[in-house]
């Protein structure tokens, strides 16, 4: 469990210079710190505006706007203090001509779930339309509708007239957004395998990619009959099957022997395809067969077995249940690591510091990705090969990086927001001028499928502050 040292007041939102302390430890040369974006208590998830102006932030403590409209110098519009942790995830809506953020709180940390819906149509002057209890003890059960142990993430679904809510193995939990003064609890429906859920990711026609503990699932939202049925199209090949072997291990064997040790943490749809014969080809706007999908491991000691950005085809074979097959094309992780080589950070014995290394939320510009690596920093990828993924640039300072954002009102997509749960929005710019390959060590990568066996109790997610009673 890690500790985090609690800003003592909240930074004025002006963009600052690197400072010789937060300046990174090390780092490709194609990468340019252009400073830093103090957040309070950490940024944890961002999500923009249609326009790309706007950015509407999550951290421990609240939400944080941003006005982005120049992408190399951010400035902080508002911030409204909520009392939640932990809420990866942000998501915006345009119901009724007015527009809204909802942030929920995971009741697995805290044992109090809510869903805060945010009216942010003036984005300096946010005020809370709604704030819906889903779990609180005492009132749970029959005594208390809904009741549901999800609310790790929120994401609107069909336009944001529902929320899928995330996080436990109840799999979808679904509120009606008609009106977001009064969200209505509508029901819960299982993914395939019964595990626990973790995001939605609603691609340009419609398919909803859920992942999890079984995998990554695609449902049709385009047109909802019943939101407790929606159909289910696509499946991760089924073969590929969670171990349990998740992180806190010490087998040095564990480390990344399989594409599925956790769970599948989140996902993207690209503007890449590949044909049956290896034809590489483009299909602008998010539609492309691939998926690129994180896969999150952590609290391995000595960072042996840390997740993996993965590569994902959209085939034309069929599952046994009749959905479309989703097969896995490659897997990148890390060098394993700076630390093991007494560089980055370090104690002065030379001995890693930490165990919280896995891969976490990416961003996706074309063929390349931006990664948030926890305690590893930002890494960049280059999937237009997707059946050879290569590092292409890479930012390491000792902040802890959640998530990696392109600034959408920068037509280059150079300039990228660096989520630091430790430190702030540290603001950095990759020159993509060419594909240089850093000088790392090449990454230990392995596509062996996992095997069958049956998965145990773990932790869940990112740093809980006690597992959650079975």
């Amino acid at each position: 469990m890690r500790s985090y040292v609690v800003l003592a007041a909240v930074v004025a939102g002006m963009i600052s210079a690197p400072s010789a302390q937060a300046a990174a430890l090390f780092k490709s040369d194609n990468v340019t710190e252009l400073g830093t974006l103090p957040e309070a208590v950490g940024a944890i998830g961002a999500r923009f505006s249609p326009d790309g102006d706007t950015m509407y932030v999550t951290s421990a403590t609240g939400l944080g706007i941003y006005d982005v409209s120049a992408p190399e110098a951010p400035q902080r519009l508002s911030r409204l203090p909520l009392p939640h942790f932990e809420n990866e995830d942000v998501d915006l809506g345009h119901i009724g001509g007015r527009d809204y953020v909802i942030i929920t709180n995971d009741p697995s940390f805290t044992g109090v779930g809510v869903i805060y819906v945010i009216d942010v149509t003036d984005p300096a002057a946010p005020s809370l339309a709604s704030a819906t209890p889903v779990e609180v003890p005492g009132l749970n059960g029959v005594a208390h509708t809904p009741g549901s142990s999800n609310g790790h993430i929120a994401n609107c679904v069909a336009g944001c007239r529902y929320l899928w809510t995330t996080g436990s193995s109840e799999g979808l939990t679904v509120f009606d957004l008609a009106d977001p003064t009064k969200p209505q609890y509508v029901g819960v429906f299982t993914v395939p395998g019964g595990g626990f859920t973790h995001d939605v990711h609603i691609d340009a026609s419609g398919i909803a990619w859920v992942t999890g503990e079984d995998g990554t699932f695609g449902y049709d939202t385009a047109t909802i009959a019943n939101p407790l049925a929606p159909t289910l199209l696509y499946r991760s090949d089924p073969a590929v099957t969670n171990t349990g072997n998740s992180g806190p291990s010490t087998d040095p064997g564990s480390a990344n022997d399989s594409p599925l040790d956790f769970l599948h943490h989140n996902s993207m749809r690209t503007d890449i395809s590949v044909a049956d014969d290896g034809t590489v080809s483009s299909s602008p706007g998010g539609m492309g067969n691939v998926l690129a999908v994180t896969e999150e491991d952590y609290l391995r000691p000595g960072c042996e077995g840390q997740g993996s950005l993965q590569t994902w085809r959209i085939t034309d074979q069929h599952n046994p249940d009749g959905t479309i097959k989703l097969e896995l094309l490659d897997l990148w992780t890390t060098e394993l690591n700076e630390l093991m080589d007494g560089t980055g950070r370090s104690n002065p014995l030379g001995l890693p510091t930490t165990v919280n290394c896995s891969a976490h939320w990416f961003d996706v510009s074309g063929s390349v990705i931006a990664q948030g690596w926890y305690d590893q920093g930002v890494r960049f990828l280059d999937i237009s090969d997707p059946r050879a993924i290569k590092q292409v640039g890479y930012y390491v300072n000792q902040g802890e990086f959640w998530a990696a954002y392109f600034a959408p009102s920068d037509p280059s997509h150079e300039v990228v927001y660096a989520l630091d749960v430790a430190g702030g929005i540290d603001v950095l710019k990759l020159d993509r001028s060419g594909s240089t390959a850093p000088a790392v060590r090449a990454p230990a990568r392995e596509i062996a499928r996992a095997g069958t066996l049956t998965p145990h109790p773990t932790f869940r997610f990112a740093c809980p502050l006690a597992p959650r009673p079975s």
